[in-house]
């Protein structure tokens, strides 16, 4: 029976991942609701994108983009662009959002960074959970719990 609990922690526990495993998207949510929770998409071709969470309606930044890398517990990202509103005015919450306002009537712009801006994201307790039946793959990053969906498109 000891061998058993034993067998089941470390089975559902890895120490250590590969970059492939980490392709798709990680969002500090367990469930999508109305919009996207702060979310990063790894890609297999080494591209990734950060969805800001987007209850907060007022908020001008979008999100980011660029390449990353696993390198031990971390990923390296390298940041290249931003998609950021411009224009547009702020007016009451219709309801939807989880702000007070929401920007109305702006448009994403992709704003270019030079230099590229460097970030590194500590990862630890990649495995696998199970909630309601069913089994998810979970891991911090910043010592913030993520959940694993196939990627979001934006």
């Amino acid at each position: 029976m000891k061998t058993i609990f034993l067998f089941l922690i470390l089975s559902s526990v890895c120490y250590s991942q590969s970059s492939k495993e980490l392709i798709g998207s990680w969002q500090a949510a367990p469930h999508v609701a109305a919009g996207y929770d702060d979310t990063f998409t790894f890609n297999d071709d080494g591209t990734f994108y950060y969805f800001n969470n987007q209850m907060n309606c007022a908020k001008r930044e979008v999100g980011y983009g660029g390449i990353w890398e696993l390198k031990g517990k971390s990923i390296q990202l390298i940041i290249k662009y931003y998609d950021i509103e411009k224009g547009g005015w702020l007016e009451p919450s219709d309801g939807s959002c989880g702000s007070d306002s929401m920007l109305v009537g702006s448009t994403i712009v992709k704003v270019m960074i030079i230099p590229y801006e460097q970030e590194v994201l500590r990862i630890a307790n990649y495995k696998i959970e199970t909630e309601d039946g069913t089994d998810r793959y979970t891991m911090e990053i910043n010592n913030r719990k993520h959940w694993y969906f196939s990627k979001f498109e934006y």
